[in-house]
C-alpha cells in the first residue's frame, strides 16, 4: 500500500466513526423519555378532618347543585349580580278584617307651559365683502361699488340686482347696503381695507 492509499483509509476509518456517532445519537434523541411511574397515596379526607386552614379557594359544589334543584330555568340567573332577594310577599289581609286606611292624595294637575314653535334658523350672512369704489366722471357723481366673493369680483351700481339675489340699494365711501331678495333683510357691508 502506498502512502495515498493508507490516507484514503484513514479518512475513511474517520468518516465511519462520525456517521456512527451520528447515527447513535439521532436514535437516542428521537426515543420518547422514560420516567419511573410512582403510585401516590390517597389520604382519604372527610369534611370533618380537612385542616382548617384557608390554603386557597375552594370550590363549593353544594352550592350549585342547590342551585340546580331550586327549579330556576338554565339561563334565567343575571350572573353579574351576587345574589337577587326573594321579591317581597304581598302583604297578607285577613278576610273580614278592614284593611289598611288608605288617604286619597290630591292629583295637583301640572301646569301647562304653552310650547312655541322653534324659531327659524337666521337667515344666512351675505357672502359679499365691500374692497373698494370709483366715482364716475358725470354731473351726478355716481360711485360704482367693487364686491367680491370667495370666487368672483363684481362692480355694482346703487340699484343693481346681484347674482338674482342680492339689490344694491346704497354705496358710500364707507360701506355698501345691500339687500338679500331671498330672505327680505338688508346687510351693509363695511369697507375692507
Amino acid at each position: 500500500m502506498t502512502k495515498q492509499d493508507r490516507q484514503k483509509i484513514s479518512i475513511l476509518v474517520v468518516l465511519l466513526a462520525v456517521l456512527g456517532l451520528t447515527i447513535v445519537l439521532g436514535y437516542r434523541m428521537n426515543r420518547p423519555a422514560t420516567t419511573a411511574a410512582v403510585q401516590a397515596v390517597e389520604n382519604k379526607t372527610t369534611a370533618a378532618n380537612r385542616p382548617a386552614s384557608g390554603d386557597g379557594a375552594r370550590i363549593r359544589l353544594d352550592l350549585m347543585e342547590k342551585a340546580e334543584d331550586s327549579g330556576e330555568g338554565v339561563g334565567s340567573k343575571n350572573l353579574f349580580v351576587y345574589r337577587q332577594p326573594p321579591p317581597p310577599p304581598p302583604p297578607a289581609f285577613k278576610p273580614g278584617a278592614p284593611g289598611p286606611a288608605l288617604t286619597p292624595v290630591p292629583v295637583v294637575p301640572a301646569p301647562s307651559v304653552q310650547q312655541n314653535p322653534p324659531a327659524p334658523p337666521p337667515p344666512p350672512p351675505i357672502q359679499l365683502r365691500f374692497e373698494g369704489f370709483a366715482v364716475m366722471n358725470s354731473p351726478e357723481g355716481e360711485l360704482t361699488a367693487f364686491l367680491a366673493d370667495p370666487s368672483r369680483h363684481y362692480n355694482v351700481k346703487v340699484g343693481e340686482v346681484l347674482m338674482g339675489r342680492y339689490r344694491i340699494t346704497r354705496i358710500s365711501e364707507m360701506s355698501v347696503e345691500v339687500e338679500d331678495l331671498e330672505y327680505n333683510r338688508r346687510q351693509t357691508l363695511p369697507l375692507v381695507k
